[in-house]
């Protein structure tokens, strides 16, 4: 199970729901299909923020979103360093090259580009494509251990696929996609048309075939590399991308539904273990800190505790089996059984209620017909947030009975 070098994909704004692997029947991802195969696969990782800033703070320092800054804590790179290993980042985003949290990285490149004004006309000419490219050639510069950090802008930047891969989705009489770059944005009106929705669903899965060529390149080096048998791979995204579901378009960040907060989330272990699982437990990004540092050996006095190998060795598992995720002017839980939003409105918290997993959707809101369960989930809200101010999220006790069964 132990690895001495790691590399770590996040995809910016790509939504679980989106992938082969996670019950898309439609959109063809082969190479994210071959990564489930070699990996644990987390079926509900529910991201803590969508501010992309907080969530690279739960990446890097294992610390949720809601929790304070604190001084003294150690970044994944950091530890890695610490631990004789190279460390590198390679971002699409400039935003994230940049962040404070970036600097102990001994490298880090941001891949620019000019103003993007329309679709690539092939592959090798987009963003994603050269992104990948960059950190390839990163990886095989790699001749010691090492920490290999890609963040590709995914569906956050320019959607430059070749306009072929946005029609191979479109049916003899579907309308034919937009030819768009800029990722749209938009509220939509209650009697949308259902077409103009189509389109824009047809370009985001051309981005998505997109990725998916891309992952297949940078498995087939890092396969290649010499040091591969004995590095973890971690894909995953920091948030989603709404697309209609709640009349929503574009980030949405004031919407925390499914479609923006649930993200995939693969872990590749050397030596082919855990191969095939799927684990059902709830998880969020700050967890993936410990993992890594774990699974690597970078530990360090202090860290917060692992739970996802917990999944792979059959252990009980050290975190609450639940998901806070917070926005402006709002918050959200998702338990085994529900997903309760709330927002803030002159007149109080509105709180909106989805019995889960049956309404994958969230089209279905049912707080009038549970107003226990929604009092219950609230009161779980306050007390994490209180706990998490505190810095006692360990002291959590487990859920009531009612927010883990299932409902019917």
């Amino acid at each position: 199970m132990f690895a001495n070098s790691a590399v770590v994909v996040a995809i910016d704004r790509l939504g679980a729901g989106w992938l082969g692997p996670y019950g898309n029947t439609w959109l063809d991802t082969p190479h994210f299909n071959e990564l489930a195969a070699q990996s644990v696969l987390f079926e509900t990782v529910i991201a803590e923020s969508p501010d992309l800033a907080l969530a690279y703070r739960a990446f890097w320092t294992g610390r949720h979103a809601l929790q304070p800054e604190k001084a003294g804590v150690q970044t994944l790179p950091e530890l890695a360093s610490a631990a004789g290993v190279s460390t590198s980042l390679v971002a699409g985003d400039q935003r994230v090259t940049e962040q404070l949290l970036a600097l102990p990285f001994s490298e880090r490149s941001a891949i620019r580009r000019d103003e993007v004004t329309t679709c690539a006309d092939e592959m090798e000419g987009t963003g994603l494509h050269q992104l990948f490219k960059a950190a390839i050639w990163e990886l095989s510069r790699a001749e010691r251990p090492f920490l290999l950090w890609i963040h590709a802008q995914g569906m956050n930047g320019p959607w430059d696929a070749p306009l072929e891969m946005r029609y191979q989705f479109a049916d003899e009489d579907d309308p034919v996609p937009p030819d768009f770059v800029d990722p749209p944005q938009k509220v939509l009106a209650t009697d949308y048309d259902p077409d103009e929705l189509l389109g824009l669903s047809h370009a985001y899965a051309g981005q998505v075939a997109l990725v998916d060529c891309c992952l297949g390149m940078l498995l087939e080096a890092l396969d290649a590399h010499p040091l591969a048998k004995e590095t973890l791979l971690v894909v995953t995204s920091p948030r989603g991308y709404p697309l209609g579901e709640h009349l929503r378009v574009g980030p949405g960040d004031d919407a925390l539904y499914g479609e923006l907060l649930h993200v995939p989330l693969f872990v590749r272990l050397p030596n082919g273990e855990g191969a095939l699982a799927r684990s059902p437990r709830i998880v969020q990004p700050h967890e993936l800190f410990s993992t890594i540092a774990e699974s690597c050996g970078w530990g360090a006095a202090g860290q917060p505790p692992s739970s996802l190998l917990c999944d792979i060795r059959g252990e009980a598992p050290t975190s609450v089996n639940f998901a806070v995720a917070s926005g402006p002017g709002q918050r959200a839980i998702r338990t085994p059984a529900w997903h309760l939003r709330e927002s803030q409105s002159t007149d109080g918290p509105l709180r909106e209620l989805y019995a889960k997993p049956d309404d994958r959707l969230e089209a279905n809101e049912i707080s009038s017909r549970c107003s226990e369960v929604v009092e219950l989930l609230a009161a779980q809200l306050d007390l994490f947030e209180g706990a998490a101010g505190k810095d006692e999220l360990a002291e959590i006790p487990p859920l009531a009975e009612a927010l883990c069964d299932v409902w019917r």
